[in-house]
Order: structure tokens, then sequence, then C-alpha cells
């Protein structure tokens, strides 16, 4: 109690004192502890949906088709051989044109339902010539090269007409057969390949002229050749400018194989050069020179000729398999000092990692000087040609013990002969049975081999190399020949489709990657009584009447052109 009271007393004296001089501040107290967390709150009411965001870019389709197949679903028929050789289509008005050869005449079909093609008229070409030989069709133009009666006395033409009426828009002269005919990607310019074949005549039947070269090989017949061209029209205006190959500079193959001249009685570049088919990419025509095998380049913003090289050969000792035998069996095997040379026919081309590619159907093919009074020279007979059987020649002994019993092989007599002697160390076929991709410059970056070989041994082996229905028949000459030809774009991967002449099957190549291709599939025409497929084109499924991916084939033995639905 006492000790409560003296505590009041003091806190009464200090108030008493607040107006004198302040006193020092106490220390500060110690903070205290944090209280414990309160519990989380309930969550709040959803908020309102947001605006719908922009819609994303269309996805990628990464499952292209690992195989394709064809499926015939129409024709037109003229059941004439040569009723139908080489066939363009017009997207705008949704026709086919088609060359037939029998009567010189374009015949036209309406294609706007494939599957029942309906003939609409055929277009006379009897005022521009006596041999159509070629069609293409471009932003509503028919371009069409027309020969002549007489190929080395009389200049061809090509005839351009409206796909609608067919109405003449161009009617220009070019050069000696012209046998292709095509235009440029934009469609302001049409490239032709002048072929200038030679033919045989009696002495004094035409005159020598700087066009016109006559050679006397003997006593009774003169051999006439013309100079080979390639022509390029301006479609503005119908200007011609013909490129020859008078001077051109003629390379060599990487494996030192030159162009071929040989096996003519002219020996001469200016007209022993004979382009036969064109592809155009960008501002550069690529043209194959079939007998000469190579291919030249043209450059159309300047309408001059870039190149001239040599496709080199093919090698059958070691890395390729041939049959040369037709004695009624398959006999794929290889051989001591044999070759071939490529000769393509057909060309094609692509884009590819931003490069160019070419791709050539390796046909092969010699010359011939037709006549009935021919006289000595490499054969005798009615026909000098640039060929003998292998048993007609004499053979080096390093070679002569690999074909005692091959009797059929046709290998050329201006090739192979290596020293001074009348005996060949090395014997040249015709054409690769194959087709092959080249890069821009002519540089081999892929073949078939003998891989279409083995196809025609696997699919058709009781028809293998057949000669119209004769098993073997054509072992000893050129195989199933690989023609026609043509490469298709199908969901971001390229195809080629190969048609094999003597055959009548069609094969399917994916060549998305050139260095690389894949075989996919064999297709039998002839048993649709489908023969000698001569002509393609690859209609992509936007262009094409029925919204399907189209391949239309001109077949020249049975004259029938075909629609196939690629599937």
């Amino acid at each position: 109690m006492k000790q409560w009271i003296s505590v009041a007393a003091s806190a009464v004296l200090v108030f008493a004192l607040s107006g004198c001089s302040d006193g020092t501040n106490g220390i500060d107290g110690v903070n205290g502890t944090n209280g414990i967390d309160g519990a989380t709150g309930a969550t709040g009411a959803t908020g309102a949906t947001g605006a719908t965001g922009a819609t994303g870019a269309d996805g990628q389709d990464l499952t292209a088709p690992t195989s394709l197949s064809l499926l015939k679903i129409g024709s037109y028929e003229t059941n004439i051989e040569g009723g139908s050789e080489i066939s363009a289509y017009d997207a705008i008005t949704k026709k086919i044109f088609i060359t037939n050869g029998a009567t010189n005449k374009v015949d036209v079909v309406d294609a706007n339902n494939p599957q029942a093609l309906s003939p609409l008229t055929s277009v006379d070409l009897s005022s521009y010539g006596a041999s159509v030989q070629s069609v293409s069709v471009k932003n509503g133009k028919l371009a069409i090269a027309v020969g002549q009666a007489d190929k080395v006395t009389t200049k061809g033409r090509v005839v351009v007409l409206n796909t609608s009426d067919y109405a003449e828009q161009l009617n220009v002269e070019v050069g000696y057969l012209p046998d292709m005919v095509t235009f440029s990607e934009d469609g302001t310019k049409i490239v032709v390949a002048n072929e200038g074949e030679p033919i045989g005549a009696k002495t004094g039947d035409y005159n020598t002229t700087a066009a016109i070269k006559v050679t006397t090989v003997g006593t009774k017949g003169d051999y006439v050749d013309v100079a080979g061209s390639i022509g390029v029209i301006t479609v503005a205006g119908g200007s011609y400018t013909d490129i020859n190959f008078s001077s051109a500079t003629l390379n060599n193959a990487p494996d030192t194989t030159p162009v071929r001249l040989g096996g003519t009685p002219s020996n001469d570049e200016a007209f022993d050069i004979e382009p036969e088919y064109i592809t155009v990419k960008g501002d550069f025509a690529y043209v194959t020179l079939q007998e000469n095998n190579a291919i030249a380049k043209v450059d159309l913003s300047t309408n001059a000729l870039v190149s001239v090289r040599s496709l080199g050969a093919k090698d059958y000792e070691s890395q390729n398999k041939i049959d040369i035998e037709e004695e009624g069996a398959i006999g794929l095997r290889n051989y001591k000092g044999l070759r071939s040379l490529y000769m393509p026919d057909s060309i094609a081309s692509y884009n590819f990692g931003g490069a160019t590619y070419l791709v050539t159907a390796n046909e092969g093919d010699g010359r011939e000087y037709p006549t009935d009074d021919v006289a000595e020279g490499p054969e005798t007979g009615d026909v000098l040609t640039d060929d003998k059987k292998i048993s007609k020649l004499s053979l080096d002994a390093s070679i002569a013990a690999y074909y005692v019993d091959d009797n059929d092989l046709k290998v050329m007599i201006d090739m192979g002969n290596e020293d001074a002697d009348a005996e060949y160390e090395k014997l040249y076929a015709f054409g690769g049975r194959s087709f092959s991709i080249w890069d821009a410059n002519g540089k081999l970056v892929w073949d078939s081999g003998d891989s279409i070989s083995k196809a025609v041994a696997t699919y058709e082996p009781t028809l293998f190399n057949q000669d119209d229905g004769e098993m073997d028949g054509r072992s000893g000459n050129k195989g199933a020949e690989p023609e026609a030809l043509t490469v298709g774009e199908i969901e971001g991967k390229t195809y080629a489709f190969v048609g094999l002449e003597r055959q009548g099957a069609i094969v399917i190549y994916d060549i998305s990657n050139p260095f690389d291709a894949e075989f996919l599939n064999y297709v039998v025409t002839h048993e649709q009584n489908d023969i000698s497929p001569e002509g393609m084109v690859f209609v992509p499924a936007a262009s094409s009447p029925n919204g399907k991916n189209l391949l239309i084939v001109s077949y020249e033995v049975s004259g029938s052109t075909v629609v196939y639905e690629i599937q």
C-alpha cells in the first residue's frame, strides 16, 4: 500500500516540472512480432470474355503421297496410227489440242468433262505445210509447228491461233523441219527446235547452197543435209531469230566424250546438229540434240546460244546391266568395253533448292539417209545408216571373247575404234534405256541406271523388251525405249512420268530430291490398247476441269489420247 502511494507522488512531481528544460529521450522499445496472416478471401466473380483473336495461318500438309497410280478416266480415239502424237491443254477453255499426223490436222477436244471427252473440230493445216509436228498452249494462244513435204528445200512454219475461235494470230517461217514448239514461261516468246534432218537423193536433184549441203559419197547417190537451228519468235509482232550452230563451241562431257557429229557424210556441226525437244525455265531454253548426245542452252533475254555440251557415255562394264541379245529370255548382265550414249528425246525442268534441274528421257536415235539408189558407205543397201550389229564388226582381242554369241545389239560405227587399225576396242550403243537428271550446265546428277529394265522384267516378265508382242524383240535396239516425259508437282513433291514407247507402259518416279530419285510405280497401258506413248502433259489440280491432278498421254500407234487421274 505504501509503495503504490509513492509512485503516484512521483508522477505528480514530473508533471509539475514540465515547464523546465527537456530531458534526454528514452530508448525505443523493441518492435513487437507480426500478427498471424488472415485467411485467404473468396475468389471474385469471372470477368467478361475478351474479343476473339485473329485466325491463324493454315498449317502445312506434310503427308505427301508415298506412291502414285494412274486411273484411266477418259479417252479420245482416232483408231489410226499416227492419229495422236503430241497434245496441249488449255486451262482457259478446257480444251485439249492433239496433233493428228495421219490427217495433218490438229484435233480439238472438249475436256470440261474429262470422263466424256468430246471432239469439237479439227484444224486443217494443209495451207501451212504437209506435216503437223507439235503444239503448245499459253495465255489463250495455240502454237503449231508445221513441216513441209520436202524438208530440205522448204522451211517450216509456226502458226499461232486463238484457243477460243482458232483465228490466226501469227504465221511465221522458221527453220527446216520444226519438230517441237513451246512457249516461254511468261508467254512472250515461242521457241522452236528446227531439226534439219538429212535425206538421201540421186545426184543432181539438189543445188548446193549455203543452206543445203550435198555430199557425194559414190557414183550413185548424194546425201543432202540442211542446217539444224533453234528459233525464237517474239509473240508481240512475230519477229523471228534463227540461232544456228555454224560457230558453236562444242564442249566435251566430264568423261571426255565429245558432242557426236560422226556417222554422217558431211561431218559438219552446222549441218549435223539436230535439235529435238525443248524445255524453258526462267530466261533459258534447254534443247536436246538427240543424235548428237548433247544439250544446247539458249539465253532468251538475248536470243543467243550459251553452250552446247556433250552428255557423256553410260557404263555397262560394271555400273549397269543390259540385255543385248534377242534370244527370248531375260539376260541382264555386264559386258566388257560396252557403253552407250544417252541421246535424250524429251526434256523437262524443275526447281530444287533455288537451282534448275533438267530431266530427260533417253531414247536414243541414229541417222538414216533413205534412197532407192544408194552408194557405197557405212552400209550398202536401201538405207545408209550409222550403225552395225556387233557381229558385223571386227573386235579387238581385249573384248572379242565377250561377244562370241551376241549378234543383235546395234552399235555406232563412228565411235569405239580408238587406234589406226580396223578393230573396235570399245562399243557404243544407242540410248541410255533410262531417264536422267542433269544440272543447268548439263552435268549428270542422277540416272535411273538399269532400273527401268529391271522394272519391265519384274512387272512384265513374259513381255520383257517386247516388239509388238514378241518377247525380247527389242533387246538389241534400245530396249523398252523411254521417250515421252513430263514432270509435275503434287502436294509439295515433284514426280517424273516416263512413257516407254516400245513397251507400252509408264513408269513413275519421285524426283523431289534430284540427287536421290525413287521408283514408285509401273503402269501397263498396252493392255487397254493404248500403245506407244509419244507425248505427255501434266495438268495440276488447280487448272484441271475436275479439280484433280491429271496426266494426258498421246499414244502414236493406237492413235488414242488418254486422260488419267493421278491417285
